[in-house]
């Protein structure tokens, strides 16, 4: 989710309820240069978090609005036109109104670069080896 339109931290929970997502709790990302037009979704620590996580990145991915679409995106300029970008915003015929196209990921180790170093001091990383599915 970047670019300079973003979804507000209170429309965020709306839209997750709305596609059926209700345990997440939304954070804006910083970086030392400000926001970073990203917002992190964070799930329970625990088996059933991860097993939401993991569905709503399929969520997103099914449309091609995962990590790939997002990364698709990264190497154009986002910000000069992103409201006449169809990969960033979709006319809502029914409202009348111009709506934001979220993207959504996973995220991974790799991930943690782009945030400051205080957000990485509270956060624990697990692998997904370390949650046995349930039968």
């Amino acid at each position: 989710m970047s670019a300079s339109l973003d979804v507000s931290l209170l429309q965020l929970p709306i839209f997750l309820s709305g596609i059926g997502f209700h345990g997440g709790k939304a954070k804006a990302l910083y970086s030392r240069d400000g926001h970073l037009g990203v917002t992190l979704v964070k799930f329970a620590s625990d088996q059933s978090g991860l097993t939401e996580a993991m569905r709503l990145a399929e969520y997103f991915e099914k449309d091609n609005h995962g990590r790939n679409g997002w990364a698709r995106l990264q190497p154009l300029t986002l910000g000069k036109d992103d409201e006449n970008n169809p990969d960033l915003c979709k006319f809502d015929h029914r409202t009348g109104e111009k709506k934001r196209v979220i993207y959504g990921y996973l995220g991974t180790v790799s991930d943690l670069e782009k945030v400051d170093f205080d957000f990485r001091k509270k956060i624990t990383i697990a692998s997904r080896l370390d949650y046995k599915p349930s039968k």
